[in-house]
Formats: C-alpha cells, sequence, structure tokens
C-alpha cells in the first residue's frame, strides 16, 4: 500500500462501510452503469470495484464472473490514489504495475483504466474501471465519460445511504412514538389516579375546615379568622386543579366519536352556562357555517373554557366583549373567538397552552387551555392565540372538515 493511501485509509474505510454495500445483491441500475461504460470504451469487461481492507469487491461486472480479488492484485489500488482517470495502455510495458499479477485466475490483464468514485468529503470509496486482453487507451471524451458515469455511481451510493438513513430513523421514531405512547397512558394513569385519590381527603378537610371556623367563630379574632378563609380559598383552589386534572386525563385518555353539532345551539348553551348577570359583559354569536365535525363533549368543553377564560381576565371596571364566529376554510373550519380582556404578551402565549403553566396575573388554574388543546389534538386539529397585552386575545380553534 502507498503512503497516501495509508494515512488515509482509516477515514476511507469508515466512510465506505456507512454505505452499506459489501456484499450486498447484484442490482439492475449498477448492472446498467457497467454495461454501459463497456460499450463506450469499448472494452470486454467493465466492473464498479469496493475496495474494503483486504480485497477488492465487484458490486458490478460486465464480462467477468469473479466477484472479488485480493486487494494487492487490484489495479483499483492504484486508482484510488488518483483524481483523474488512472490508465494503463499496456500493462506488460509499465513499471507502475510491475507487482500486480498479469494473469488473474486464467484473464489476462493488458489494457486498464479506471475512475475513482469519489465522496463528498473527498474519500475513494472504489472505481469504475474497464479491461481489455490487448493494449489500448481512451481518448480524452472516453475518459471524461468514464469520470461522468464514476459520479453516477456515487450518486447511486448515496442514494441508497439516504435511504438506509431514512428507514433507521423511522424505525427509530416508531420505536419513540411507541415509548412516548406507553409514557403518555402511564402519565395519564398516574394524574387520574393521583387526582381521583385526592379528592376524597379534600373535600373532608374542607369540611373540617368550614366546621372548624364556625365553631371556633366566638373565639377567634381577625387574624385568626383571615387564617380560616385563607385555608378554605386554598382548598377550594386545590379542589378546582384536581377538577381539571381529572378532566385533561379524561380527554387525553379517550376515543373520540366525532358527529356534525349544532355549533349555534351548543355555543350558546355554553354562554348560557355560565349565568353571568354582569351587564358589562357582552357575547355576539355570529356561525355562517352552522355545522362543525366534532365532538360534542369535547367541543362544548373548549368553547366554556375559551370563554371562561376570557371572563376570568376581564379588564377591571372595563366591558368585555366576546365575539364567537365560523370560516369555512376548504379543508378546515375555523371557530374564532375574539375578545377584549386583559390579553397577553408575545412571550407568554406559547405558555398559556402548557400545563401548570400560568401566565403572571392570570386567574385560575391555568389547566382551561391545556384542556382545549388537548380537545383540539384529539379532533386531528390545533388551536391558535394571537394576543396584545392591553388589547385583548383571538383564538382560532381549527377543525378539519373530514374525519381525523
Amino acid at each position: 500500500m502507498r503512503p497516501k493511501l495509508k494515512a488515509e485509509e482509516g477515514l476511507r474505510l469508515e466512510a465506505l462501510y456507512e454505505y452499506n454495500i459489501l456484499d450486498t445483491e447484484n442490482e439492475e441500475v449498477y448492472d446498467q452503469l457497467t454495461e454501459l461504460v463497456a460499450n463506450i470504451c469499448s472494452t470486454p469487461i467493465a466492473l464498479i470495484s469496493i475496495i474494503d481492507e483486504e480485497r477488492e469487491w465487484f458490486k458490478s461486472r460486465y464480462g467477468l464472473t469473479d466477484i472479488e480479488k485480493p486487494k494487492d492484485w487490484a489495479f483499483c489500488s492504484e486508482t484510488l490514489l488518483k483524481d483523474g482517470v488512472f490508465e494503463i495502455k499496456d500493462c506488460l510495458n509499465d513499471e507502475r504495475v510491475e507487482n500486480i499479477p498479469l494473469l488473474q485466475n486464467g484473464l489476462q490483464v493488458i489494457f486498464y483504466a479506471g475512475a475513482p468514485i469519489i465522496n463528498a468529503e473527498g474519500h475513494h470509496i472504489g472505481t469504475l474501471c474497464v479491461i481489455d486482453h490487448q493494449p489500448s487507451c481512451l481518448q480524452d471524451e472516453k475518459k471524461v465519460q468514464l469520470k461522468i458515469l464514476a459520479k453516477q455511481v456515487l450518486y447511486l451510493l448515496e442514494l441508497r445511504k439516504g435511504h438506509d438513513v431514512k428507514e433507521a430513523l423511522l424505525r427509530q421514531s416508531i420505536k419513540d412514538a411507541k415509548e412516548l405512547e406507553q409514557k403518555n397512558k402511564q402519565f395519564e394513569q398516574f394524574v387520574y389516579t393521583v387526582s381521583h385519590d385526592l379528592k376524597a381527603p379534600l373535600i373532608t378537610l374542607s369540611a373540617f375546615a368550614k366546621t372548624l371556623s364556625k365553631e371556633l367563630e366566638p373565639h377567634t379574632n381577625d387574624k385568626q379568622k383571615y387564617r380560616f378563609t385563607r385555608i378554605q380559598e386554598n382548598v377550594s383552589q386545590m379542589g378546582d386543579l384536581l377538577a381539571d386534572l381529572l378532566e385533561l386525563s379524561r380527554v387525553m385518555s379517550q376515543n373520540i366519536k366525532r358527529e356534525h353539532l349544532d355549533t349555534e345551539l351548543l355555543i350558546r348553551k355554553q354562554w348560557q352556562s355560565l349565568n353571568l348577570e354582569d351587564e358589562m359583559i357582552n357575547c355576539v354569536i355570529d356561525l355562517p357555517v352552522d355545522s362543525i365535525l366534532a365532538n360534542k363533549t369535547l367541543f362544548s368543553r373548549s368553547i366554556l373554557n375559551v370563554c371562561y377564560y376570557a371572563i376570568q381576565n376581564k379588564v377591571p371596571n372595563g366591558t368585555l366583549d366576546i365575539r364567537i364566529y365560523t370560516e369555512n376554510c376548504g379543508s378546515h373550519v375555523s371557530l374564532f373567538i375574539i375578545d377584549n380582556s386583559l390579553g397577553m404578551a408575545e412571550e407568554d402565549q406559547e405558555r398559556a397552552f402548557c400545563i401548570f403553566e400560568q401566565v403572571e396575573k392570570q386567574k385560575g388554574t391555568g389547566m382551561g387551555l391545556c384542556i382545549v388543546k388537548a380537545a383540539m389534538e384529539k379532533h386531528g386539529g390545533e388551536i391558535k392565540l394571537t394576543s396584545t397585552l392591553g388589547v385583548g386575545n383571538r383564538f382560532e380553534l381549527i377543525f378539519p372538515v373530514a374525519a381525523y
């Protein structure tokens, strides 16, 4: 082995093995190239040679039955040292190959010409070569064609590597998806169990706190009464959080059934269920699209949560205006809920849909929009938010027209 090749051999072999080409079956696309180059160069033999540590292996061979040869016998080892076409017009009178057997397994090698297959990093993977049993030479234009076809061999190798990488990534993604699905199921079960098991003692704690507050009222000062009040408020907030966790767990775990809903009727029912008597809260419902393909329960809960979010974050002493309308966008129907509440800063908008994330100065458990996001994903849709601090929010709930 020549010094130049030896110095680069480790990196070259590493690059070669990435193609996973050695000892693969015959492929027509490679065989067509060797037949073509043999015809172009008017030689009886054409080879696509891949050279590893110990051998010259033929991915494709035209006019030859051998599958491989020892590396020390390979003319192609000399080609690997070149960037252009390596040509030997007459091996009987060329000292460059005096140590290579000219008669190899009955094959008389007199003329040889090979173009290296070089990858983007400059590593020589193998060669595209032609052989004749008598002295010959290639015209310059045929040498150019030989180099072009060697690049086509590399292109095929790169396609193969890309396909292998794609398949590996696909297998890994399927594995990751299964593991993630399993972890999600475990998380959902954990959330449900914890929420359900905590609900009963929390109700007991709330009842005892109220009872103690009344029984001790004649004997408590204002500071102690305030502490009882804070206990009951925190217990109530914890109850709301557990209820939301249970709701999120149910949304994430259930298989949903979609149907064409009477959109306006359901929205008006959800609005009325809020039991609002505040004259400073108004809602305008304008629905050109009167039907949406959705799950009735999740649709209703989503509307309720988004409207409640606006009400919870109403501008103090200001009038809250909410507008609900629909648009048919072809592949999906968008339901918009727009309000003039406090709004939120741009950096907070993505956090608004994350579990346990509560935007600063916003009220509630911080779970409502997370539940809406989970519900929309169950529909194969999504929820988008555009908000301006001090101006209000624009929610877009996207429902696919076709069943997901």
